[in-house]
């Protein structure tokens, strides 16, 4: 028993002894993670200007891939369709004066026809088509509505504009114009295209301000070519000098924006005059070796700081002058010649536009080319948008002119014409207008009922 109490005792003693052992030992060391090597900064490695700048490269680059997935090709046109009445004389714009019996001096008795009043004067489209051409004797016309007098609708054409991105500074245009219309003949089409622009552009400055064209371009004379077509037109019908001033011509022109867009510079030199082709002034294919010397120098002034950032307001004054061999004729004497200054006052919802011209061409019997004398003739028109969706047109003219081929036919023209109108815009791609012209004679030819009423829905796209 003894002896059992000593083993325990000496077995206590010795797990004390190794329990103090343990405590006095210092506690094992955990395992640590390894730690990362210092790297050195990478040589060249660019600062944060140049990150900036690395960044800015890259958005550009995604910029110019963003502009080349975009067509280079746009299309765009219109439908124009009206409605039109004619008021009066079978919707012929002229009389004739049989035997003299209304102008019976001379020179008027010298003629073997003579006929007052303005062949063109009718129009019911945007393109200055009459109503009627009338039947004068001995000439074989295109008349192409001849309605004889009568309302009817009309699709006035369908208008085809094309564009195209050659390179970064050349730009392709071409415009067509699909018109139909009935034949007189048995069996035929009436219908006929019209290729109304085919041009080259070339912007020789970097801003665009400078620009060059090659082939059938916009003509630089006046103002109201800018408008020919019915979806830039505010109203319907031309102004009574537009057959002068508003056809393509078939040549080269230069433009130019200077001294901060004040100054405008136009010059060209083509095979024709600015005349429409319907008119009796106007050969697209030269038949002498001259050619017409045309140009136009406008101030272009910003007017107010306050209606200049509502609508680009401007007021601009300009000249235009035209000078060359006349159209059809086969030699190059004689030359015809135009000039004239223009007003416009340009703002968000107010348009109000002028111009005054004469002119003179000395015609050629040989090549049956018409003589003119064109006295002081010209247009005030306002156009007003006085609501989002409607807006108003009020137009004062005036022609004087006489025109002749040889003392075989005399047309002599003393007419004021006012017009009224009205514009609904439903939205960007469909308006609706209509106008009324009352035509009045002057200068001792009689007053005779040769008014129109006019309608055309423009459907844009």
């Amino acid at each position: 028993m003894r002896d059992l109490c000593l083993v325990l005792v000496v077995s206590a003693a010795l797990a004390s002894s190794g329990e103090l052992a343990l405590a006095q030992q210092p506690p094992p060391e955990l395992p640590r993670a390894p730690s990362l090597p210092e790297e050195p900064a990478a040589e060249g490695e660019p600062d944060l200007q140049g990150q900036i700048d690395q960044l800015r490269a890259e958005l550009r680059r995604a910029q110019e891939e963003r502009m080349r997935e975009v067509s280079p090709l746009s299309l765009n046109g219109y439908v124009d369709f009206g409605f039109f009445v004619p008021v009066g004389n079978n919707g012929v714009g002229w009389i004739q004066d049989y035997g003299n019996r209304i102008l019976p001096e001379p020179p008027y008795n010298q003629y073997t026809w003579t006929f007052l009043g303005d062949i063109l004067g009718t129009p019911v489209n945007s393109r200055g088509e009459a109503a009627d051409l009338g039947t004068a004797p001995n000439v074989d016309r295109f008349d192409s509505v001849h309605s004889g007098g009568k309302p009817g609708f009309i699709a006035n054409e369908v208008n085809f504009r094309l564009q195209y991105q050659l390179a970064e500074r050349a730009i392709l245009r071409a415009g067509i114009d699909f018109v139909p219309r009935s034949a007189r003949q048995d069996f035929a089409l009436g219908d006929f295209i019209d290729v109304d622009l085919a041009e080259l552009e070339y912007l020789l400055t970097a801003d665009g301000k400078t620009s060059i064209w090659f082939g059938k371009v916009l003509p630089v004379f006046g103002i109201e070519y800018k408008e020919r077509k019915s979806d830039q037109r505010f109203g319907i019908t031309p102004s009574l000098v537009h057959r002068y001033t508003a056809e393509s011509q078939l040549g080269v022109k230069l433009r130019s924006k200077l001294l901060r867009d004040w100054v405008i510079v136009a010059v060209s030199a083509t095979n024709n005059s600015s005349g429409t082709e319907q008119f009796h002034f106007h050969s697209e294919i030269d038949r002498n070796s001259g050619k017409m010397l045309n140009g136009r120098l406008a101030l272009s002034i910003p007017v107010g700081e306050l209606l200049t950032r509502l609508g680009g307001a401007r007021l601009e004054l300009g000249g235009s002058g035209e000078w060359g061999p006349q159209d059809w004729a086969s030699t190059n004497d004689g030359d015809l010649w135009l000039a004239g200054v223009d007003l416009q006052y340009l703002s968000a919802n107010v348009n109000l536009k002028a111009q005054i011209m004469r002119g003179k061409a000395p015609g050629r019997v040989e090549d049956r080319a018409w003589r003119l004398d064109l006295h002081d003739s010209g247009y005030v028109e306002l156009d007003w948008q006085f609501l989002p969706f409607l807006g108003v047109l009020v137009r004062a003219e005036r022609r004087d002119a006489v025109v002749t081929l040889g003392m075989e036919r005399l047309y002599l023209t003393k007419q004021y014409r006012y017009t009224g109108g009205l514009r609904v815009v439903f939205n960007p791609h469909v308006v609706a207008k209509a106008e009324y012209l009352h035509n009045q004679e002057y200068g001792g030819i009689p007053q005779f009922n040769n008014d129109v009423f006019t309608t055309s829905l423009v459907l844009s796209y």
